[in-house]
This record gives structure tokens, sequence and C-alpha cells, in this order.
């Protein structure tokens, strides 16, 4: 008999020690039954055989299977795609690990050999998973970590190479590319790739142009990060092209370098486009404070609080105050938030500051105004309310199922019936509550307006 709660006597979950402890004869039979009826963990075992025996011999067996799978041409279906993915990366561990530690050149030739085969996998595979764009992406980083590893490379010539492979990645494989290459190319190598891609631009016109800047022109931004250099990321900005996204990206570098009076020109600069509003409110509020204008920092985090309902920036606000303002300043700000818009956020400030007072009042007075649909604000609001504010609690579990029902949304039954079950428990407590009729009359109502969604009915007692 299996006593529940306990593992069954010779049932032990597998683990490093107690594996070790089967003997090497045990696992060797283990892992040969395993080899015969796996073809991808075969192929592991045979690499991990040949990394032991040498260097060579282990590089000749991902060799081998990399241009097998390179003159592959059949389509992958989609529960092969799995499976595919696993053996290359098994390549790709092979080659950043064993093989890199005995053999750095040769890795780097391999892991390159690797990388070819991107285009022509992703080309008859179906990736909508992503899982065959991670593995290559993360080989795209060994590779730049290889080269840090290996032999001084001439920074120029590996610089070209760079620039060559981004320039017919097609696939963001080679994103990560720069960041791991960085400490080979060293300030010298990122310069000689900054030049590169300005004179291929200089050289280009019209499409040409577009398509390599589309591929490529995101390495200058890159390359000023990476030698910590705000001028030359500003440098990247096109004027005629400028906008909100751009603009915070110029400002939060600019901060950093301690030139918060040039960021606040970025942050006010008028946009057509307004996209990150949020954003660009906190840049500013950190170029004020760096600046150490108290006023004008007092007000920006008062105006964060007014359009966000941030409770972080009220509190600052609030500390910032003199001292006896405060509570007055604090009734104020949260008779604001009641009547903020929209009126789901600000139910849900109202429960974390809290304020469960307001709250309440917020779901009697505009109830209607709460989207019924915010689950994940309005069912954790009625669970707070509901031991201090019955009522209001009630209100909103019914909101909830009502909403659900006139959706007809059968899959959330389940969960319409909690709230239904959470709402009744609620019930003998709402009794003398004025403007919230009882729980059988509102039942009634439910059962009048949807009484034939049996689906629903039949999760509940009444």
């Amino acid at each position: 008999m299996v006593v529940r709660g306990k593992t069954p006597r010779g049932s032990a979950k597998p683990t490093l020690e107690n594996l070790q402890g089967l003997g090497a004869a045990r696992l060797a039979r283990l892992v040969l039954s395993q080899a015969e009826a796996d073809p991808i963990f075969a192929r592991a075992a045979r690499m991990e055989l040949a990394a032991k025996d040498d260097s060579g011999a282990l590089a000749h067996e991902i060799d081998k299977r990399l241009k097998t799978i390179r003159r592959s041409r059949g389509f992958v279906e989609w529960d092969k795609v799995r499976p595919l993915a696993q053996e290359l990366d098994q390549l790709r561990t092979s080659i950043a690990g064993p093989l890199a530690e005995t053999a750095p050149s040769q890795a780097i030739d391999l892991m390159r050999l690797f990388l070819s085969l991107a285009a022509p996998v992703f080309e008859r595979a179906d990736d909508s998973s992503g899982i065959l764009g991670n593995v290559f992406r993360q080989g795209g980083e060994d590779l730049g970590t290889l080269w840090c590893h290996a032999a001084a490379t001439d920074p120029q010539i590996l610089a070209s190479d760079i620039l060559a492979l981004i320039e017919s990645d097609g696939y963001g494989v080679f994103d990560e590319l720069p960041d791991a290459a960085s400490p080979a190319l060293g300030r010298e190598g990122r310069a000689a790739l900054r030049r590169l891609v300005l004179d291929k631009q200089a050289s280009l016109t019209g499409l040409e142009r577009r398509r390599f800047d589309y591929a490529v022109g995101w390495l200058l931004p890159k390359l000023a990060d990476l030698d910590d250099d705000v001028d030359a990321y500003i440098a990247t900005v096109d004027p005629d092209r400028r906008n909100a996204l751009l603009n915070a990206k110029v400002a939060e570098r600019l901060i950093a370098h301690g030139r918060a009076e040039e960021a606040l020109g970025w942050i006010d600069a008028p946009v057509e486009h307004d996209h990150n509003a949020r954003e660009l409110a906190d840049l500013k509020l950190r170029a004020l404070v760096a600046l150490g204008r108290k006023e004008a920092a007092q007000a920006q985090r008062k105006a964060i609080f007014d359009r966000w309902l941030d409770a972080q920036a009220l509190r600052d606000w609030l500390k910032a105050l003199p001292d006896f303002e405060d509570f007055d300043a604090e009734q104020r700000a949260l008779d604001a938030a009641l009547a903020h818009e929209p009126a789901t956020s600000a139910l849900a400030f109202l429960i974390d500051w809290p304020d469960l007072g307001r709250a309440g009042r917020l779901v009697r007075e505009r109830l209607d105004r709460l989207e019924a649909r915010a689950y994940d604000v309005l069912r954790p609001s009625a669970e707070t309310l509901a031991h201090s504010d019955p009522g209001a609690a009630t209100l909103l579990y019914r909101r909830l199922v009502g909403r659900v029902l006139e959706r007809a949304s059968s899959k959330y039954y389940p969960y319409a019936a909690r709230d239904f079950i959470a709402a009744a428990k609620l019930g003998p407590r709402i009794v003398d509550e004025p403007g919230i009729v009882s729980h059988a009359s509102w039942v009634e109502e439910l059962r009048k307006a949807h009484g034939r969604k049996v689906g629903f009915w039949s999760q509940v007692s009444v």
C-alpha cells in the first residue's frame, strides 16, 4: 500500500549523488539502453566520448554532424522542431564548452559553421515558438565569447568580420554579438567597426541605404554605449526623425553622465506622438532632483501622481512638504484619487494605499465605471474590503458575476461561481445596507436574466 504524501520505497528521485552510487557498469548499461532508443541522446553520448579522447575527434564529430544538417532539405514539421533545437543546442554547447577548452581556434571555426546553419534551418522549419531562434542567438553570443578567450586577433579584421556577419543576418542571430565580442574588439576595434559602418552608409543611397540602416544601423548606438560615449550616441540620432522614445534614451544617458540640464532639453522637446509620457515624466523628475531644483521637483512629483496615481510619487511629495502640512495635503490628494479616471485605476490605488473608506465610497458611487473584466483589480479589492465593508465587497462580486453571465463566457463560469459563493457568504452582513438589495433578491434577478445558462447554475447552489 502506498501512503499518501510519502515516496514509495524504491522510487527515489534521481540525483547526482545517488546515481553515482549505482556504479559505472550499471550507469553504462542505462546510457547504452537510452542511446539505442533516442538518436539525439546517442549523438550526445558520442560527443562525450569524443571529447574524452581528444579535441580532434570531437571536432570531427561536430563538423560531420553540422554538415549533415546543412545538407538536409526536408521541411521540419512542428513536432520535430523541438528535437532539432535540442540537438543543435547540444552541438553548440559542445563547441562552446569542451572543444573551446582544448582547441579554441577550432571552436571558433565550428561555431561559425554552426551559425551558418541558421538561414537554411529557418527556411525549412516553423519556428513560431522561437526555440530555434534562441539556440542560434545564444550561438552568436558564444562566438563573441570565444573570440575574447582565443589568441589576440587583429581588431581591424575582427571588426570587419563582425560587420559582415551582422549585415548578412536576417534573423537576429547576431544581436548579442557586439556586447559579447566587445572585450576582444577593445576601443580600437570598436572605433574601426564604427568607421566601417559610417563609410558603408556614406557609399549607399536610396533603397540600398535604407536596407543597410535597417540591418546594421543599430550598431552605432550600441557601440556608443559600449564606449560609454553619450555624445557618440547623440550623433546617431537623426534630427529629422526624433521622437519621444529617442529623446528619453538620450536624456537617460545624459542624466547618468551628470548632464541633467541638457537632458531637460531633450525631455521637453516637442514631439508629434508622446507614447512614453510616463518615462519622460520620471526622467524629468530625476533631472530636476540632480539639479537641486526642489520646488520644480515637488511640482513634478505632484504632476506624476495627478496623472498616473503613482503611490511612490505621492509619498515623496508628502515627505518633502513642510511640517504639519502633509495630513491635509494627503486628504486632498486622496479626494482627487476618488474622482480619478479611469475608476478602476483609482480603486486599485485606494486599496493599495490603503484607504478602504474611500475605496468603499468609490465602489458605491462609481460602480458602473469599474471595468468588470479587470478581474485582477476587482476580485482582490473585494477580498480586501470583505471584512471592513461587506457592502462594497458584495457589489464588486456581483459586478464580476454579472459581466461573465452577460457575455455568456462559459469558460469563466467556474470563476463566476466562486464570486457568487463569496457574495452569498456576505449576504447576512448586508441586510441593513441601504441601496443594496438582499442576496435572495439579487439571485432572483439573475435567474430572470440568465436562467438558461445552466453551465453556471449547475456550479452554484441556491
